[in-house]
Formats: structure tokens, sequence, C-alpha cells
């Protein structure tokens, strides 16, 4: 696998990713670092980079690059966007730079900026119409999105580093610049007459801000999962934060669970333009994107021989990805989830399920076998974990826990659901159970791993009959499958009949 590293120095942090892959085929997240330097900080009107902030960027960009070289990282493309493109005295930046270090850093656009974030974030959530954001800590990247492509972009210097600086003057923030920083967002975003007509579909927010509001809805919410891409945030959430951030001081926000330290003093002038540009579009919930413009660039060299950097469908490329990264067997799961999908489409007039139950139960017979990748004994359970901790692009987090779960019951047992309820559906209990039913008698009707069962024809009756339909002798696969149709007996309560068909 060649071995690419990002380095994107913002305004207030600088991160590194470093990302191994097969160009086209499959990649992993391999290294990340990041070191809070505030580059913009004291910038002031004069846009005068001070002396510490420079030190602080040149020594954290020497030591990624140092790591990136030590690591064996075959090429190093590094950024840098708003308080380097808008300062003064760039001169004595790159002064500090070349001594410092022999990276190649690059300033982007504003537009370029932007593109690369929508790169990052329309290949990653589950966005074809709408808008996203960037808040950074120097300025603000607004995209629209029509049909997955970007249509209008928009920039605006509303940053968490420099809207701090500019209004938060006391500790905790007075009243009354409180009220100074919301219509400083105000305006900042009143140029933007177009995104109300992008209000009817979804909103996806990058950036540390909005990551670090999603953690902390998570720890009030008492929510079941860790991961943060993919997080619903409503605008009432959004608000409900800030007044808990308006009325603490440093270190009781510092007690909210979920608050990076790093963080406590700029989260709520983020949080006031988060609010005010979804109030602006009329969005009431928006989609977390744990990628953006680092993962853009990626995508760029990754997707190089495509017309355009764009994953033709994410959520069956993530799959994919996943199972080749976990060394999967492709004609064993080929046939687990044909045999999966005949017995969906034969069994529907009991269960009554469309397109998006079977194309999960198709993505989780692919990566039913996952877990062998850590050891056999327990692979189901393993994974399941597997799954809740990769990186799985453009599914939203009920659809994870239905994946996982069906991975989870492909060979026997039950997952406890109990602790997703808040994720769930009132009827998503009974979902999964006919759809692991029919994984797991997939699973076993191929146990040789030999293709031997070509398909299945199902009787329906007041006992289902399923007629096996082999090219050659199938008797271990009938004998196990009649062994496990337990689940598919109890979730559709009926007798079941395996047969030589």
């Amino acid at each position: 696998m060649k071995k690419l590293g990002v380095i994107d120095l913002g305004s207030n942090t600088t991160r590194l990713i470093v990302m191994a892959y097969e160009p086209g085929h499959c990649f992993r997240l391999t290294d990340e670092v990041s070191e809070t330097v505030r580059l913009a900080e004291g910038i002031g009107p004069a846009r005068m980079l001070q002396p510490a902030p420079i030190r602080r960027a040149v020594e954290a960009l020497r030591m990624f690059y140092s790591l990136c070289v030590s690591t064996g990282v075959d090429q190093v493309i590094a950024v840098g966007t708003s308080a380097i493109r808008e300062a003064a005295n760039q001169a004595d930046f790159w002064a500090a730079l070349r001594e410092s270090t022999p990276l190649d850093l690059r300033i982007i656009s504003a537009e370029e900026e932007a593109y690369f974030g929508y790169l990052g974030a329309i290949n990653a959530l589950p966005l074809h119409h709408g808008a996203l954001f960037d808040t950074g800590g120097g300025s603000t990247q607004v995209m629209a999105v029509t049909d997955r492509a970007l249509t209008r972009t928009f920039s605006v210097q509303a940053g968490i580093v420099r809207f701090t600086e500019q209004f938060v003057q006391s500790d905790p923030i007075s009243r009354a610049d409180l009220r100074r920083l919301r219509a400083a967002a105000r305006e900042a975003f009143a140029p933007l007459d177009w995104l109300p007509d992008f209000g009817n579909g979804r909103l996806g927010g990058m950036g540390g801000t909005v990551r670090q509001l999603a953690r902390i809805d998570q720890k009030q919410r008492g929510y079941p999962l860790e991961r943060v891409h993919g997080y619903v945030l409503s605008r009432e959430s959004v608000d409900r934060i800030i007044e808990e951030l308006a009325r603490r001081n440093r270190r009781e926000r510092l007690q909210i669970p979920g608050m990076k330290e790093e963080r406590v003093d700029v989260t709520l002038a983020g949080a006031v333009i988060i609010a005010t540009l979804m109030d602006r579009g009329n969005f009431p919930y928006l989609l977390v994107s744990g990628q953006g413009v680092r993962e853009g660039i990626f995508y760029q060299h990754f997707l190089a021989d495509q017309p355009q950097p764009l994953l033709p469908e994410p959520r069956q490329f993530s799959v994919l990805n996943l199972a080749r990264l976990t060394h999967y067997e492709p004609a064993h799961c080929a046939r687990v989830a044909k045999l999966s999908l005949s017995l969906f489409d034969q069994l529907a007039p009991l269960h009554g399920y469309g397109a998006w139950e079977r194309e999960l139960l198709g993505y989780a017979a692919i990566l039913h076998d996952i877990g062998i990748s850590v050891g056999y004994y327990d692979h189901h359970k393993h994974g399941e974990y597997l799954i809740h901790n990769a990186t799985l692009l453009g599914f939203s987090h009920r659809e994870i826990v239905i994946i996982a779960s069906l991975v989870r019951n492909h060979r026997k047992g039950w997952e406890d659901l109990t602790p997703y309820r808040m994720i769930l559906a009132a009827d998503d209990e009974t979902r999964i159970a006919r759809l692991s039913a029919m994984l797991r008698l997939a699973e076993y009707l191929e146990r040789s791993k030999s293709q031997i069962v070509h398909d299945v024809r199902v009787q329906i009756g007041e006992e289902i009959i399923i007629d096996v339909i082999a090219h050659g002798d199938a008797h271990v696969e009938i004998w196990e499958a009649s062994r496990r149709s337990g689940l598919l007996k109890r979730s559709f309560n009926r007798e079941v009949q395996i047969r030589a068909g």
C-alpha cells in the first residue's frame, strides 16, 4: 500500500492524517495527530501573525513532517488556510518555516478550501441535496450541494478564534457581549440569500467545533455510541449547549462531560456561529462529518483516475473497503449474500420489507465473517465490534447498529438491543430478528464455503418449506441450516422445513 500524509495548518488547530491505500481499491487511516496552535491568535485588524503563534505552528509542522519521514510516508501534502492566507506578514511565517523544516506548504484559496471540504464530506455523508459548512479558527466556508455536485461556495471571516477574541471579553461572557456575538454572526451570514432554498435538504457540518458539540450532546443524552461521524445534532441541542457555556466560567466549562480542554475557550463562539447558520437556512438539525479538508485532499489522490474524485456509491464502497481490509472471502460472501437476498425476496409476503432492508441485509452478508480477521472463536462478536468502530461512509447510526447486529447474530444467539433503544425504531427488534434469521440460514447453507447450494425455493403456507437447489452433495448444508432454523421459526411464528430440492 502507498502511504500519504496530509497536513492541514488551520487558524486554530494543525492536523495530520496518514492514509495507507491502494488507488481506487481500498484505504485505511493509519495515524492521526493534532495540535492546537491558535495561529490566528492576536492577528487583529492589521492581519499580523504574532511571534508566539508562528513558533507554535512551525514547531507542529516540523514534528508532523518528522513523524511522516520516520514512519515511511511516501508523500506529504501540507496546506495552510485562513490565517496565513490573510496575513500581512506572511514573510515572517515563511522565514520561520524554512529555517525549521524542508516541508513544502501550500496556501490554498478560500475556494479550494471549500472544495476540499466538500470532497471530504460528500464522500462520507448521506447528503445528496442541501448544504455543507466548515467552521475553523479564522473563517467559515459554506457550500451548496445539488445531486452531490458542488454548486455554490461562500467564505466569511467568522471563525472561532477570531470571534472569541473580538467578543468574549469576560469569563463567563456577559449578556451584552453574547448579544454582540450573535449579531456579528447574523451579519456574517446575511449575504446567504440562497441558503434557505436548501433548507428542505440536509446540512452537513465539518470542523472541530461541530464534533465538540456532538460529544457534549452525546454525553448529556447518554448516547450509546462513541461514533461522532454521522451524528444528528439538533438546533435545540446547540441552543441548550450555548446557554450552558454562556453561564459557566472556564473551570466550570471544563467539568462539562465531553468537553476537551483545548476547546474550552473557543467553543461558545463556534456554537453561536453554527446556530446562526442553521437559522439562516432554516435547518432543524445537522449531520456531523468526521471528514473534511484533509480527507478531501486524500480522495483527490485515491480517485485520481476518476473524472471527479467522488465515490459513486459511498455506502457500497465503504462496505467493500472494510471487507477488503479484513481479507474477506469474496466468493463465499457473495454466495451468502445471494442466498440471503433470495430468502428475503421470497419471504416478502410475510415480512413486507422493502429496498432499504434488502440493502442492509446484503451489506451484512458481505461483512458477516470479517471478525475472523481477529480470530475464529466468537468471530461474530469481533465482527460486530469492527463494524461499530470502522469507517463506514454514508450510513446513519441506526443503520450501523442494524448491520452490526445482523453480523453479531449470523451464527448463533441473539444480540441484546436494549443499549440501542435511543437509536432504533420501535419495530427494529422484529426487523433485526427476521433479517438475522435469513442471514443465519444463508450462512449455514454455505457451510462448506464451496458454493454447492446455488439457490433456494420457498413455499409459504402453514409452515415455511425451503427447497435447496444444489450442484452437489448438500447434506451437510441442509443439516446445519435445519439445526439453525430456530430464529426463522420464532421471528415468523411458523414451522420451517428445509429439504433437498
